[in-house]
């Protein structure tokens, strides 16, 4: 317990001293001592001083997964002085054995991602989309993890966790209507939206799944508009509540 204590203590250490919010900073001695252990994690490989879209995108995955059970790290590789982290590289498949990491090699080889379950899963590589919200529902997926996506609420989030695993699916369809007639604002209309999602769960068992893969493949076109792509997005955002049902709810 106590181990576990500084381990703690010192993961906030960490933490503070990274450049960006909720990131810890990973060399190859402490990626030991965090990674495959209580908790997941998604750790980005990359440039010393990250920066531009994919590196904000990131930043944006690690704030919104603050006071969630996930470690989000970074392995800053340097290609000058000590060439700090350069083994690592090596030691994940992103530079040949024996051969250093040029300055000009950084741009065409990272970011990179890397998804590590917790007790010492075996880990992948992350080959999604670079974007905050495609990162965040590859972890709810991957590690359960609740994130509150854009569009989405809590409460619906965990009637349709429910709703998924409920033997009387009728009975969590009308704790969902009873629900979302008390709902106010924006979330009156996500609220009517999960009740639909139930309701067309009763005539096709797979509904949510067969939406969100069709959602999906609509939003990786170019013919929408902004605003259509963002409506599209909070309903992909609430179907993923059903698709991946969160277990922390």
């Amino acid at each position: 317990m106590i181990s576990r204590l500084c381990l703690v203590a010192w993961l906030l250490v960490v933490v503070s001293y990274a450049s960006d919010f909720n990131v810890v900073n990973l060399d190859n001695s402490t990626i030991k001592l965090l990674l495959g252990k209580d908790l997941p994690a998604f750790v980005r490989f990359d440039k010393e001083y990250a920066y531009g879209e994919k590196a904000d995108a990131f930043k944006a995955l690690a704030a919104a997964a603050a006071g969630s059970k996930v470690i989000i790290g970074t392995v800053g590789i340097s290609t000058y002085g000590d060439m700090m982290n350069q083994d690592l590289a090596e030691a994940y498949g992103y530079k040949a054995l024996g051969a250093n990491l040029e300055f000009n090699d950084m741009e065409k080889v990272f970011p990179k991602f890397r998804f590590f379950p917790a007790h010492g899963g075996k880990d992948v590589e992350y080959t999604g989309d670079v974007t905050s919200d495609a990162m965040i529902s590859y972890l709810k997926k991957e590690s359960k993890i609740y994130f509150g996506l854009k569009g989405t609420v809590k409460d619906f989030d965990k009637l349709a966790a429910e709703f998924v695993k409920a033997s009387d699916k009728a009975g969590v369809l009308q704790q969902a209507k009873a629900a979302s007639e008390k709902a106010e604002g924006a979330d009156k209309e996500a609220a009517a939206y999960y009740v639909k999602a139930m309701e067309k769960t009763s005539a096709d068992a797979d509904w949510f799944t067969k939406e969100f893969a069709r959602l999906k493949k609509l939003i990786s076109g170019d013919k929408l508009a902004p605003q259509q792509k963002a409506d599209m997005q909070s309903k992909i955002n609430r179907l993923s509540a059903f698709v991946s049902p969160n277990d922390e709810l």
